[in-house]
């Protein structure tokens, strides 16, 4: 886990069986399940087995994939017939067992994402497929502040209401990690991008979040956009533009 956070107040917030999330995240979550529904579809591994890493209390639940999911904490993932505890830094699984990763819900914000992406390729099969979302440092919503543009800083979001940590990275700098770790990235989607403005210029998430649904069909450059959620495949070169 990277600095900044403080255990107990993870353990408080995310150690639960049941979470209700905000508008804001609801949204996200919403655009980042069809992104998954829709790639698992056109995954060409051979493997069918989905790891959900950093599952929390969700559940992928597509048809023709067995899930296996991964979590910091026991709540969240009790009762589950195919779950483990364990760190998505370090994962407790053989080489290439899987078809696919999840790891959406800006999970890469509690963790150290140079370490987690490494692991994510070790556990992929060949032409497995990664689906993964993060805070971006050059959204909107950080324009003329000093954390635009990093590669990686530590920010003060909202969260249902409350104040908590979390890092927010470059496109470059995850991209350069990906590719490092052996990937090809083939998709990249942008995700609040109109609300990024509406927070910038000082309105609350719910309110943002209503003028992005109103303006979804009029698209912004994804490189701007609040959350960057990205498919790349296990195996092959090159990368998307931002």
């Amino acid at each position: 886990m990277p600095p900044g956070f403080k255990p107990n107040e993870l353990v408080t917030r995310y150690n639960v069986e049941s979470f209700h999330e905000d508008a804001w995240h609801t949204y996200c979550g919403n655009k980042s399940s069809k992104i998954v529904v829709g790639q698992l579809a056109l995954c060409e591994s051979k493997s069918r087995l989905l790891l959900n890493a950093g599952s929390g209390v969700y559940q992928i639940g597509v048809d023709g994939w067995s899930e296996m999911a991964v979590d910091l904490f026991d709540a969240p993932i009790r009762g589950r017939q195919n779950a483990v505890r364990a760190s998505i830094e370090d994962l407790p699984f053989e080489s290439g067992m899987f078809g696919a990763v999840v790891c959406v819900g800006e999970v890469l914000g509690y963790c150290d994402p140079a370490k987690s992406i490494f692991e994510f390729s070790r556990v992929l099969s060949p032409s497995g497929i990664l689906i993964c979302d993060f805070g971006n440092s050059r959204s909107f919503r950080y324009l003329l502040k000093k954390q635009y543009g990093r590669a990686a800083d530590l920010v003060t979001d909202q969260y249902n209401g409350t104040s908590e940590p979390i890092w927010v990275y470059d496109y470059a700098y995850i991209s350069s990690l990906l590719i490092s770790a052996k990937f090809s990235i083939k998709q990249v989607t942008g995700i609040h991008t109109w609300s990024a403005i509406a927070r910038r210029i000082g309105l609350p998430a719910q309110r943002a979040t209503n003028i992005q649904r109103r303006l979804d069909w009029l698209h912004l450059p994804t490189k701007w956009a609040d959350v960057t959620a990205i498919v790349a495949v296990r195996g092959g070169g090159g990368k998307a533009p931002p």
